[in-house]
């Protein structure tokens, strides 16, 4: 082959495509050709940016067919090892690779590709101790693996630091080794912290792969624990992912670290990654990452695919949070992707939780695939808080109201011992946390002279309602598509204008709490409407450390992550809202709701105590949460998922198909359904695989589609190829003629693993 006419496969993020495309590389850019380098191309007559993953030399076409590439980036986004688990994602995800890379690596603009060699130059003259990555062509010709069954080479070094700068710290000094006290920080570290730091240190020196699962109780200080182990891979100067499930849980992080490791880091080595970090920004720190000058790096589940060139630790925080899995494109599960990064780069991975997930507890206690660390007690000698247990039915009873049929719970909101309660924790200077998991004002509006529902126009959900303030109108909104509607004057079925807010949303409990306490206490609310704002949701957290809110009321957000020491008292105001969801899962988020925001209490000097508000105190799952017996809620949810053969006694994929058009979607579910039939009797290894459905989707109707869905499970056996056989069926699926042009297009989707079934 003569060198000006150089073949090589370029895959382009934004194409949708599971193969590469090959382009002619024009001579004057041969000496920039390597792995991984940027490249704009047309496609489909339109200029857009792929990668180079390697050279055709076999490619049969006449270099006339051929386009060329129009322009390419002398600085490589990531190496073979990078490459090769980008395969892997999308082999077990059963996802394209231009959908993997596409949610993998920064986006570019073409407009701008040659700010692309800007910032790469600009951190390569401000890193002094990292060398230049190169590639030769020899390096380029293999082919991407068409299986997860191929051999990883050893990633390439990019920054070996070598000399003064590696002897700067030894593993020996490191300040854990000489007792309790931590004096770094002048943290004193608890027996149970010690223990677990030295456990998780050994294959961090010794460069081999362990997950570990540390199950702490709320306040047992797995925070510190995480940083003694940054410090202990920093000093072996390794590299490290830290993933959060929030955005905004990364400003406190980001704050700590910082201030922990002034001595040891410069602030360009720390990276923060999620999807509102800039292009620019994003683009400038995956170069610093990929040269070995950032040693930290920071985000949400995004944050994952940062391109480290020295893996030593994985830390996943509240590894349990629903958060991790990506619900839309490229549908992920980044706790599971940390786990398998770890194991192929031989490092380390953290799964830190109060309340773990139970696939993560099986492969701890039964499989013993992880390592089970737990720490039972809180820090300082701090109790658990109490946890009391109202039961509206009964406080109905005792008020008279049961015989009234004008009463409304969602009226009044609060117990009669709730706000007793709520007035004793301020006459005393402590906080209040009040928990309720609704936006809005109400659930739904609803028509009482015809009971009209006002449902979602492209969804079929109910519009949640949102009541204005300071001279703004009140409006109805679709949480799921965003579609918003003003509140209509009359009933669109009878023309009545009897239409009224039913249900408790936040909004109405923050009237509610103002109307109570309103001229005793500083009242503050949280939720995700307010703070989709970084700057004032920062600001509530800040006065709520400060002293300066006496109520916070929030939803889910409050119970992450959150260390508020004079939070005296914590509401849940309704305590069984997730019990009702139609999913497997929703005991086990239940209980972890439960424990995660009932943590918030007691953390300071004084004891907590929290209140259940709960129409049905007798649950399992309410009993377990008031106990804080984990153990014992795992071991009867584990029994009842093991009868019904759900995870982790299974592996399920779903396959969800969607369509506008009822009656076609409804057609290609049943053929589907009949073809995987077909399949798995035809084949004896596919035997123990069944296929429930096809049904509509709990939420049957999203963005003016149609939802079906068809849940693949075949129980995980003991030394049997459970979970590879479930993957051959879905590639013999996918493959099928009648149904290839439907997974291509995205009409049906394939979940593997998924978090919820909704």
């Amino acid at each position: 082959m003569v060198m000006s006419e150089v073949k090589v496969e370029i895959i382009v993020p934004k194409s949708g495509l599971n193969y590469p495309l090959t382009y002619l590389l024009p001579e004057k850019f041969l000496e920039f050709l390597q792995l991984g380098a940027p490249v704009v191309v047309t496609l489909k007559n339109r200029k857009t940016y792929g990668f180079i993953t390697s050279v055709n030399s076999s490619c049969s076409l006449d270099i006339s067919n051929l386009k060329e590439v129009l322009s390419i980036a002398k600085n490589s986004l990531f190496n073979q090892n990078h490459l090769n688990f980008y395969y892997w994602l999308a082999s077990y995800y059963h996802e394209s690779i231009s959908h993997v890379l596409d949610a993998a690596l920064p986006s570019i603009d073409v407009k701008s590709f040659h700010l692309i060699d800007v910032y790469a130059e600009k951190n390569n003259k401000n890193s002094k101790t990292c060398k230049k990555t190169s590639f030769s062509i020899p390096c380029l010709n293999n082919s991407a693996p068409a299986d997860t069954n191929y051999k990883y080479k050893k990633p390439d070094t990019l920054c070996a630091n070598s000399g003064k700068d590696a002897a700067l710290y030894k593993p020996d000094t490191l300040y854990i080794n000489s007792g309790k006290d931590a004096a770094s920080n002048n943290i004193q570290l608890t027996e149970e912290q010690l223990k677990a730091i030295e456990l998780i240190k050994e294959p961090i020196k010794n460069n081999f792969y362990k997950t570990f699962l540390l199950h702490g109780v709320t306040a047992s200080g797995k925070t510190e624990i995480y940083l003694n182990l940054l410090e202990y891979a920093l000093i072996l100067n390794k590299q490290v992912i830290i993933i959060v499930p929030e955005i905004y849980i990364t400003n406190q992080f980001i704050d700590v670290m910082r201030k922990r490791f002034s001595k040891m880091l410069n602030p360009h080595e720390f990276a923060i990654f999620h999807s509102k970090i800039a292009k620019k920004e994003k683009l400038i720190n995956w170069f610093k990452i990929l040269s070995g000058e950032i040693k930290i790096v920071l985000g949400a589940r995004s944050a994952i695919f940062a391109p480290l060139v020295n893996y030593g630790l994985i830390i996943v925080d509240e590894e349990h949070d629903s958060s991790y899995k990506q619900e839309s494109d490229f549908l992920y599960n980044a706790r599971d992707v940390a786990v398998m990064l770890a194991n192929k780069n031989n490092s380390v991975t953290v799964l830190g939780s109060a309340t773990p997930s139970l696939e993560s507890f099986y492969n701890a206690k039964e499989t013993k695939k992880y390592d089970y660390i737990n720490i039972k007690e809180r820090v300082s000698g701090k109790f658990l808080p109490e946890i009391k247990i109202v039961d509206l039915k009964n406080e109905f009873k005792s008020n008279g109201s049961g015989d009234n049929k004008n009463i409304n719970f969602s009226d009044e909101m609060l117990s009669d011992f709730s706000k007793k309660e709520i007035f004793a924790n301020i006459e005393q200077k402590r906080q209040v946390l009040l928990f309720l998991n609704r936006r809005g004002f109400s659930t739904f509006i609803i028509c009482k002279s015809c009971g009209h529902q006002f449902i979602c126009k492209n969804c079929s959900v109910s519009m949640v309602y949102h009541k204005g303030k300071n001279n703004e109108k009140s409006f109805l909104k679709c949480h799921y598509c965003n579609y918003v509607e003003e509140v209509p004057k009359l009933c669109p079925e009878c023309l009545s204008d009897n239409i009224v807010p039913y249900g408790a949303g936040i909004q109405k409990l923050e009237d509610k709490i103002n109307e109570l306490f309103g001229n005793t206490a500083k009242i503050a609310r949280i939720d995700s409407d307010i703070g989709r704002n970084k700057k004032t949701g920062a600001e509530i957290f800040n006065k709520m450390n400060a002293g300066e809110i006496d109520i916070l009321i929030g939803t889910q957000m409050v119970a992450k992550g959150h260390d508020f020491p004079n939070v005296g008292l914590v509401i849940v105001i309704s305590a069984d809202s997730l019990l009702n969801m139609p999913d497997f899962r929703s005991a086990e988020k239940t209980f972890q709701m439960l424990t995660q925001v009932s943590g918030r209490a007691g953390r300071g000097d004084m004891t907590g105590n929290v209140i259940f508000q709960t129409f049905n105190g007798s649950n399992y799952v309410i009993q377990y949460s008031s106990k804080h017996d984990v153990t014992g809620f795992f071991e009867k949810e584990l029994r009842l998922r093991k009868e019904y053969s759900y995870p982790p006694y299974s592996k399920i994929i779903a396959l969800r198909l969607i369509d506008k058009d009822f009656d076609k979607l409804q057609e290609r579910a049943f053929f589907l359904k009949k073809t995987i039939s077909k399949t798995i009797a035809m084949k004896s290894e596919f035997k123990k695989i069944s296929a429930l459905g096809p049904s509509p989707c709990p939420i049957s109707k999203l963005n003016n589609y149609y939802r079906f869905q068809i849940i693949i499970k075949s129980p995980i056996i003991s030394g049997e190829k459970n979970i590879s056989e479930l993957h051959n069926l879905i590639n013999i699926i996918k493959n099928e003629r009648e149904l290839n042009k439907f997974f291509a297009a995205r009409k049906i989707v394939i979940d593997v693993d998924p978090d919820i079934l909704i």
